[in-house]
């Protein structure tokens, strides 16, 4: 018994230590995300989550959906973005980021790699910060959030 406790404690310390992801959903799903840069034209991962400041932060979203068609045969979906510091409070907050832009026709009702990208500035202090992007079916009135930690350096 003794052992099963020590192991469950330790499962728990290590699995809160590297929570650097939540994830919401209701009427839609998220199969995937990361946060990303771009370099040379390429998308790169960030495995670790640090950044520079001044260089573009990406919350890359993978196979989202299922959007719900529209009576004039497009979806339409939108994303809002929040960065917040370590104690919760909103640095930045950007709703209903696509517009129009997201009035569109997606094949089987999914939205391949929708991103939200921040851009700190060069004044922000070093320190954690928490992306959160929430993006919604206009039309079907679902809705998923996810939120990753990242750090500048």
């Amino acid at each position: 018994m003794k052992k099963l406790f020590q192991f469950v404690f330790v499962f728990c310390l290590l699995v809160s230590a590297c929570q650097f992801e939540t994830s919401i959903s209701s009427g839609i799903s998220i199969e995937d995300s990361e946060l990303a840069r771009i370099s040379e034209g390429e998308i790169q991962s960030s495995n670790d989550g640090i950044f520079a400041r001044g260089e573009d932060i990406h919350l890359i979203l993978y196979n989202v959906g299922k959007f719900k068609e529209g009576e004039d045969g497009l979806h339409w979906f939108d994303m809002d973005l929040e960065v917040l510091e370590e104690n919760g409070t909103v640095l930045f907050n950007q709703a209903g980021m696509l517009g129009d832009n997201g009035h569109l026709k997606l094949e089987n009702g999914m939205a391949s790699s929708p991103y939200a990208t921040f851009s700190p500035n060069e004044t922000m202090k070093a320190g954690k910060y928490r992306m959160k992007v929430s993006i919604y079916d206009k039309v079907g009135k679902g809705k998923a959030t996810v939120t990753k930690t990242f750090s500048l350096e």
